[in-house]
């Protein structure tokens, strides 16, 4: 039923799991897509899937709406509209990526397939860039661990609060989050338990979308920079080993030739996945800012809080740091990586060199030179993924958004403050 790659042995982080139980992985091109209809065929299988895809969309939304009209009805209170906004936008951000996964299955489907083909570079290759990418992806691993930790608490808090804490009126029994509903969850303990489970699995949803979509994100970005190690070490070989002089510029061409396709191939694999994450980056950097803030200003100004929840913003800040700097450190070293191409073809002994004993050659001719000198201006042009051209994904942005949340934060404690002194 799902989609099942060209490439065998290609293995996804285990974190995608979570998109295929969340309804977000795309499922095989069926014969009635492939003439543009837009129904996923007759199986049952897929239908009762792409039925619980959009299950999982509309509890998140409705859990959502439910958070939103609480921070509406308190909206004048600013601590508990700062706490309110933590868990509210983080749903709108991942409400956002559930949607844009599930409108867009055969373009991830394509991203799949170009990266199979063209990006995935198996254990069993004879070089150790394979084991250094897997190396970069244990930082998705401690995310995903941060992130995980955060849905547990706000699942398991509640629940510690009314078998551990002081009596709470059955009336006042808390939930995951803060939220106001339609009708009375109370009115019986059957309400109020299917109630907290429905909330409790849309935030599930919600932070495991977010760990499983950055996983492979970050996945599809570290096997792109490790092609562009590979792609280096073949330009580092494109003057040597040659026997026949007579040969020398034919064959230096042909491997000339051999790195340019390489080397399109993985600028236009690195174009595909901008345009395909564009939307979900966007969201994330315009978010992760106010985020950031807000959760800061809870850990400072809350007063009276459970230590558990102190522990909670201490997770959550951590794990929105964690998140958003990890996303933007691998998008650093793509920029790093391929904008190092322009330096690797410049010292690639085109010149020739007589100095090395064992690697002397004959310089290049002035037609091989002439392709190189074209490389070398193409390759300064860096690979990025950006979020719509509004902003790069490098450290440069992290240090950014950063320096914003430090604002926001700034101007919401002096208002915080300001206030404070006023009711004395």
């Amino acid at each position: 039923m799902f989609y099942s790659y060209p490439y065998k042995k290609l293995r996804f982080p285990i974190q995608c799991v979570w998109l295929k139980l969340n309804g977000s992985w795309p499922l095989a091109e069926t014969s009635t897509e492939k003439k543009s209809q837009p129904f996923y065929g007759n199986s049952f299988f897929a239908t009762a899937y792409t039925t619980w895809a959009w299950y999982v969309i509309a509890s998140v939304g409705i859990t959502i709406s439910y958070q939103t009209a609480f921070l509406l009805k308190n909206l004048s209170d600013i601590i508990i509209t700062t706490e309110n906004c933590c868990t509210t936008f983080m749903g709108v951000l991942n409400f956002v990526r559930l949607i844009h996964l599930r409108l867009n299955q055969r373009k991830f489907r394509k991203l799949i397939e170009h990266f199979s083909y063209e990006i995935w570079i198996p254990d069993s290759s004879k070089n150790n860039v394979a084991a250094e990418c897997r190396k970069r992806m244990i930082t998705f691993s401690i995310m995903t661990a941060l992130l995980s930790c955060l849905i547990i608490m706000y699942c398991v808090l509640p629940l510690v609060e009314i078998f551990f804490g002081p009596e709470i009126d059955s009336q006042e029994k808390p939930f995951p989050y803060k939220m106001v509903f339609p009708y009375n969850p109370y009115n019986n303990w059957i309400s109020y338990v299917l109630t907290y489970i429905f909330t409790s699995y849309a935030g599930i949803c919600v932070v495991t979308t977010l760990f499983a979509e950055d996983t492979i994100l970050g996945f599809f970005i570290t096997y792109t920079c490790g092609q562009f190690r590979l792609l280096h070490e073949q330009i580092d070989k494109l003057f040597t080993g040659i026997v026949n002089p007579e040969l020398a510029e034919e064959v230096q061409l042909e491997r000339i030739k051999r790195v340019v396709q390489k080397h399109n191939n993985i600028i236009r694999f690195a174009k595909r996945l901008e345009d395909f994450f564009n939307p979900i980056l966007l969201a994330n950097l315009m978010i992760s800012s106010v985020l950031i803030c807000m959760v800061g200003f809870q850990i400072i100004t809350g007063k009276n809080m459970f230590i558990g929840d102190y522990v909670k913003f201490i997770i959550y800040i951590s794990s929105a740091l964690s998140q958003l700097y990890v996303l933007c450190e691998n998008g650093d070293a793509l920029i790093k990586q391929s904008t190092q191409t322009a330096q690797v073809l410049y010292e690639c002994q085109w010149e020739g060199s007589d100095r090395i004993e064992y690697l002397s050659y004959k310089p290049s001719s002035k037609r091989v030179r002439n392709h190189l000198s074209f490389m070398i201006l193409c390759s300064q042009q860096p690979v990025r993924i950006t979020a719509f051209k509004f902003s790069t994904l490098s450290l440069q942005s992290f240090t950014a958004i950063l320096s914003t949340s430090i604002s926001y934060f700034t101007l919401l404690r002096s208002v915080y403050f300001d206030d404070e002194k006023k009711l004395d």
